[in-house]
């Protein structure tokens, strides 16, 4: 399957077509890779239960993390490249118990 275009406008944004999407089924307290299809820009997360996501790195359930390196709890959606221009180049994902978690991938609109 292609990559989508992610819409341009708000409406669309609401309704998303269909694109590329990958799963994983965790077990609990085990982190897995998703892989990243190549041309991806923008990835939409869903769940069947609680989990983690991590870009760049390993995904952990987090205690007490005050320095900022915290793995994110549910994130939705999330454009693959870091708040300093960094390319994403890996997502990890684990959950407390077991779950299955789908990222559906899309790629920028032309302007």
């Amino acid at each position: 399957m292609a990559l989508a275009p992610l819409p341009r406008s708000v409406d669309a944004f609401f309704a998303l077509p269909q694109s590329d999407t990958n799963a994983v089924s965790l077990a609990a307290s085990t982190a897995e890779s998703i892989t990243i299809p190549s041309g991806a820009t923008h990835v939409v997360f869903s769940g069947s239960g609680d989990f983690y996501m991590k870009f760049n790195g390993t995904a952990t359930v987090p205690g007490d993390t005050t320095d900022g390196t915290a793995a994110e709890l549910n994130p939705t959606v999330r454009r693959l490249s870091l708040g300093d221009g960094t390319a994403v180049t890996g997502i990890s994902v684990i959950a407390p118990s077991a779950c299955i978690v789908t990222a559906m991938f899309f790629k920028a609109s032309s302007p």
